[in-house]
């Protein structure tokens, strides 16, 4: 019985997965997928990344100096890490608060703030990435720091020709269901190769679901399109139509 019912989702996944990618469907405005909602920055976040630099622009132009340095000086996967760790500092409210006491004391020149950052910093593996952090400091835009970081991460999978995606699934895929994926995938997105990410939710019950297109590629946070292929999903608004309340 088990072992049938297993058959019957991996068989409706494959069926339903095929349909998904034919060519009478969009590259864009795919029905969206449940989204997570806003991130809200708490007012320690808010005050460290004051910065006013907006994803375009100068953020765009850092960011490419950052990584033209790292390929001069043959530095390109150690400043990559240095980025990576940098950004997840962000993510950390006590180190925002040490951050933030440094950018606002008055006391220290641009140079210090440079410095003091670097500091608070784990240990940076790169000979780039300090001189950058002090060069930001010496042009008032250390604050943009984060930002310049998120676009270095973005540049960086665009420029490799990288999407990350996840897929959602009742059941483990095989080796096979993964490649068919990315296959259909790269077409999609219009990359050359996709990241994928699997993760396993028995409640789906069959088939898949899929995200890509991350304002964060790295943290995979904020797809831009998305499309329920589960048979949950199936199952709910046929009960939908016939007038059948659902449990959540």
């Amino acid at each position: 019985m088990a072992r049938g019912l297993a058959l019957l989702t991996c068989g409706v996944g494959l069926a339903l997965f095929a349909p998904a990618f034919t060519p009478s469907l969009p590259r864009s405005g795919l029905s969206a997928m449940p989204k997570a909602g806003p991130r809200r920055e708490s007012l320690t976040q808010r005050a460290a990344d004051g910065s006013g630099l907006k994803p375009f622009g100068p953020v765009v132009a850092y960011a490419k100096a950052l990584m033209d340095a790292a390929i001069e000086k043959k530095e390109i996967v150690l400043v990559t890490d240095d980025v990576l760790k940098i950004k997840d500092q962000f993510l950390e409210e006590e180190w925002l608060e040490k951050l933030l006491l440094i950018q606002s004391n008055p006391k220290f020149s641009a140079l210090q703030k440079a410095t003091e950052t670097v500091k608070i910093l784990p240990k940076l593996k790169s000979t780039v990435m300090p001189k950058f952090i002090v060069f930001l400091a010496k042009k008032n835009r250390l604050r943009g720091l984060k930002r310049i970081c998120l676009e270095y991460v973005q540049s960086m999978y665009f420029n490799q020709s990288i999407t990350p995606v996840t897929v959602k699934v009742a059941q483990r895929l095989t080796e096979q269901q993964m490649e068919k994926i990315k296959e259909k995938m790269k077409k999609k997105a219009g990359t050359r190769d996709i990241k994928l990410v699997v993760e396993v939710d028995p409640s789906l019950i069959g088939g898949l679901q899929l995200e890509w297109g991350y304002t964060d590629p790295q943290n995979r946070y904020a797809p831009s399109y998305g499309v329920d292929l589960s048979l949950k999903n199936i199952l709910e608004k046929r009960a939908l139509q016939k007038g059948v309340v659902t449990a959540a």
